[in-house]
């Protein structure tokens, strides 16, 4: 049995580390990021504060919709990482098993 499963375990090594090389540089540029994005909240905040108080609905309403916007691509940046890190111990559980 084992002779069966030799071929997809030679193949599926170098995808692991393809993958979990990957995975460590995307997770390396999310964490990074992350500085970025919450300089760009705090910056959000304080223009959104700054229309509110000048009176200016319509624009706070749309620069919190763009802050919601960016909220939701760093959360799906955050599952993807997720889902890399996943990928690759279902690879390597299925090599090393």
């Amino acid at each position: 049995m084992w002779l069966i499963k030799l071929p997809f375990r030679i193949i599926a090594l170098p995808i692991m580390a393809i993958v979990a090389v990957l995975s460590i540089f995307y997770s390396l540029a999310l964490h990074l990021s992350s500085l970025v994005v919450g300089l760009g909240y705090l910056l959000l905040g304080i223009g959104i504060l700054m229309l509110l108080f000048q009176h200016m609905w319509v624009y706070a309403a749309v620069l919190f919709g763009v802050a919601v916007i960016a909220f939701l691509m760093f959360l799906f940046a955050g599952m993807v990482s997720i889902g890399l890190k996943a990928l690759v111990e279902k690879l390597s559980k299925f090599i090393f098993s």
